[in-house]
């Protein structure tokens, strides 16, 4: 508040095993939050080239006029500020992220270039944590290092923030961090850190680590014009940094809204209305707000900014904390106290809430799933199996019972019991407990019981078609996706 930190407190423990105590310079991960140092990483590259800004196309930084195999109009005109702002139109395929091939450059450039947009271009908001990879590219390209050291000398050493990791480059033994805990079936189980580093490989969403004490600075800074705190550098100049949070595209519908609107009962509002550079725009108790939030793999974060006011609130906390409703509801709490107006919550109320103004969410509630025969040898369904956006996925017999492997994931088929050839997906090894079970559907060929398909429902209902074994030595040619590029300046 007014740029001091006026209130820092850590609660609970690192993990539930040693019960070691955090302290406010423990480290958790950001997540989403992510994003807001890669735009100001983008930001403060281009401002060092006066032909280059937010709006320089993707195809004049990547030299290629066909990134976007399916839009002519999106090759043609889409910008890193579409990308920052979600305006592409493209649903969100995180699954992506269990594919270890899909590596920043050209590997993650050529799965992007063959989604098929659901939405209109720069007219439609539409969450999408892989395409924000690209931001990574541009970064290393322009910066000619990692996106990791670029971050780390451009924005945590200015800013003094020297606790802040990275999950790419982190040695939990050696490090004050805070052990994630994801709920799977009632209860909750360690998330690994090696999952955690494979998961974050590209980033720009993903791979930011920092504490209570670092994010005071960085919040500092946020409510700022663009200078260091405390001195006369320039991180950003005072326009680059205004734009950062200009409202660049409309949200319908946002799911805070499900929770905290006087019309739902409680007797204040809170809303989002507009997305900028990595960050929403909206009001609550007649104040404009910045808000960013996330839960990833039981690391769940939020941070909100009262620009008019000067006030910056950070939370972060591992386990769960569905629809956010604890973090925003005690976020809240402290805004009202810290802003001189009458708290409508009190501690009892922020252990209920929504209840009593409303009906909080449904508890999630275990499924049975039934051993079911297979019916047919596992030879039937055995194979690699192929899509042009999420790549390979093979189908093995381990001992009877079969496996789909995909990137570093894997998971154990298990029929159910229908007529169809649907599956139970059941995560396993690394992902166990980091995912729900999911559906598998494979597809015979017409008028044969010949197996030439699946799909899965929450790969976005992709169809995977079966390799043909090859049955000669003829030489064919391939004909490969146009590569990445290099970005400007040569």
């Amino acid at each position: 508040k007014d740029g001091q930190n006026v209130l820092t407190e850590a609660l609970g423990v690192k993990d539930k095993i040693s019960g070691e105590a955090i302290t406010t310079d423990t480290l958790f991960g950001l997540g989403g939050i992510s994003a807001l140092f890669a735009n100001i990483l983008i930001a403060k590259k281009n401002a060092e080239y006066a032909e280059m800004d937010e709006d320089t196309t993707l195809r004049n930084l990547f030299g290629n006029n066909k990134l976007f195999e399916k839009s002519k109009l999106r090759s043609r005109y889409a910008t890193s500020l579409d990308v920052m702002a979600h305006r592409l139109g493209f649903k969100n395929t995180p699954y992506l992220f269990l594919d270890d091939t899909v590596t920043r450059g050209d590997p993650v450039i050529q799965r992007i270039s063959s989604m098929k947009p659901r939405g209109r271009f720069r007219d439609s908001f539409y969450y999408n944590e892989l395409m924000y990879s690209i931001l990574t590219t541009i970064g290393e390209r322009l910066g000619r290092d990692s996106w990791e050291n670029l971050v780390k000398n451009e924005i945590y050493t200015p800013l003094g923030m020297a606790k802040s990791k990275f999950f790419t480059t982190l040695d939990p033994s050696t490090v004050d961090i805070a052990r994630a805990y994801k709920e799977d079936d009632g209860s909750l189980f360690p998330v690994p850190f090696e999952f955690l580093k494979k998961w974050s490989s590209l980033c720009s969403t993903t791979c930011v680590l920092s504490s209570a004490n670092d994010m005071s600075k960085f919040m500092n800074y946020l409510l700022g014009n663009g200078s260091i705190p405390g001195t006369n550098d320039v991180l950003l100049a005072k326009k680059i940094h205004r734009d950062l949070f200009d409202a660049y595209n409309r949200l319908q519908d946002p799911s805070i809204e499900d929770y905290f609107l006087t019309i739902r009962g409680v007797p204040v509002s809170r809303t989002h209305f507009a997305y900028a550079m990595g960050i929403k725009r909206g009001m609550y108790n007649n104040e404009r707000i910045l808000e960013t939030a996330d839960d990833m793999h039981g690391y769940n974060t939020l941070m909100t900014l009262f620009p008019d006011r000067n006030l910056g609130i950070f939370i972060a906390m591992t386990g769960e904390d569905k629809k956010d409703l604890f973090r925003t509801a005690l976020s809240s709490y402290i805004s009202d106290l810290y802003l001189d107006k009458e708290p409508w919550l009190n501690s009892s109320l922020l252990c209920t809430f929504p209840e009593p103004f409303m009906k909080g969410p449904d508890p999630d509630t275990p499924k049975v799933h039934p051993v079911v025969p297979l019916g047919r040898l596992p030879t039937d369904f055995t194979g690699t199996y192929t899509n042009d956006i999420y790549g390979k996925m093979e189908i093995i017999d381990k001992s009877g019972v079969l496996e789909a492997k995909y990137g570093y994931a894997t998971f154990d088929l298990q029929r159910e019991e229908t007529t169809s050839l649907k599956f139970n997906m059941f995560p396993t090894g690394l992902i166990r407990h980091m995912f729900s079970v999911d559906d598998l559907r494979f597809r015979e060929m017409k008028n044969s019981t010949y197996i030439e398909a699946f799909t899965v429902d929450k790969f976005d209902d992709a169809k995977f078609e079966r390799v043909q074994p090859v049955t000669n030595t003829t030489t064919t040619t391939t004909t490969e996706k146009p590569a990445g590029g290099i970005a400007i300046p040569l």
